[in-house]
């Protein structure tokens, strides 16, 4: 196959892929697609500018002919290579618990603040998913246990005692059916809002009364921006 061949085989990818993101069923321009696309994907937003080149070179690669197309140019490799590479980040799927730390364990709120301490070192982690039977209340923190501990209150304090209920706005759930580039939408819109978002938990529909199956946090973001690198 052409470098000609395989650069208009991955357009036509990308074509189709971004008619289905902009949930568009009529025909509009390549560049139109990308402009609505834009805010809709994070490939696209990285790589809009490539895209609407690639939209320009494939007009110089082919001449219509009355109805037939005929092959007037041939792209490089490395042209060819990246359109390609596009064309695989927007088709491939990218499973939101493929990035995910899993299992996800939780505390009941009336653990100890020892008990949960002592979790969180074992799991290497700063926080942990507060349950009240099968309704989430809220994420404890290691720095609300440190506060804790540095008044001595260790002993007889439970997580009910110092969670707060300002975190749970920082919590977001989400499907397990969703695509990982949902996941970097959230902590977009957590940092225009000026919120640190503690974590994302994934259930089976998005609802907080279902059992976590997974969690993506901070620590997780490098793996997922690999994606797009």
């Amino acid at each position: 196959m052409t470098n000609a061949e395989r650069f208009l085989n991955a357009y036509a990818q990308c074509e189709k892929k971004l008619a289905e993101l902009a949930e568009q069923p009529k025909y509009i321009p390549f560049s139109q697609l990308v402009a609505r696309c834009a805010n809709r994907s994070r490939v696209v937003a990285l790589n809009q500018q490539s895209l609407r080149e690639y939209n320009e070179l494939r007009n110089a690669i082919v001449h219509i002919r009355g109805s037939e197309k005929e092959i007037i140019a041939e792209p490089c490799d490395s042209v060819t290579e990246d359109i390609e590479r596009i064309a695989k980040l927007l088709t491939e799927p990218h499973d939101i618990l493929k990035y995910a730390s899993m299992p996800v364990k939780t505390i009941h709120i009336d653990t100890s603040i020892r008990d949960a301490f002592h979790l969180m070192q074992e799991m290497d982690t700063s926080k942990v998913p507060v349950y009240k039977g099968q309704n989430f209340v809220g994420m404890i923190t290691l720095d609300e246990i440190a506060k804790v501990a540095m008044q001595g209150k260790t002993d007889d304090t439970v997580v009910s005692d110092v969670l707060s209920s300002t975190k749970n706005s920082r919590v977001v759930f989400t499907s397990k059916s969703n695509n990982v580039d949902i996941v970097l939408r959230y902590f977009d819109k957590a940092r225009e809002e000026g919120i640190t978002l503690l974590a994302i938990l994934i259930t089976e529909s998005g609802k907080p009364s279902e059992k976590p199956i997974g969690i993506i946090t901070t620590s997780d973001l490098p793996n997922i921006l690999k994606i797009y690198a």
